[in-house]
């Protein structure tokens, strides 16, 4: 009971102010060869299991316009560029994609066994994220 105590703390009611059927009314322009199609819930989505939970435990119901688009373009291993406002999704955009892969395999490297000289298992990243500044590193 405990786990649901801390998760109601954390996740407080799920309302954050932001009316989410205003999104709806925003232009996205997707430009490319053979873009993705865009998704409308996360359930279109075919993420690991660990990510989908935590998804309903924020009470996300749905994507906001760059997480539509940008999610099913990075989940394909294709670059994005995504401009959007603060507060629009975009670090969920392309986090949940490296999580999602990550948690369904990750990289060869991170799979193998190699061990170094002293007998410790060798590390390496799954992933490096960028930043431009402290504040967004806070994020």
């Amino acid at each position: 009971m405990l786990f649901f105590v801390f998760c109601r703390e954390l996740f407080g009611s799920g309302n954050t102010g932001i009316n989410f059927d205003k999104y709806e009314e925003i232009a996205v322009e997707a430009t490319g060869h053979n873009v993705p199609a865009c998704i409308q819930k996360f359930s279109e989505l075919n993420l690991h299991p660990w990510i989908m939970d935590n998804i309903r435990l924020c009470h996300y119901d749905k994507p906001t316009p760059v997480q539509k688009f940008a999610i099913p373009t990075a989940l394909e291993n294709r670059d994005l560029m995504a401009c959007a406002q603060t507060g629009s999704g975009k670090t969920a955009a392309f986090l949940l994609p490296i999580l999602h892969h990550i948690l369904s395999g990750g990289p060869e490297m991170l799979r193998k066994s190699d061990t170094a000289p002293n007998g410790r298992r060798r590390l390496y990243p799954a992933a490096l994220v960028l930043a431009p500044t402290r504040e967004l590193t806070l994020q």
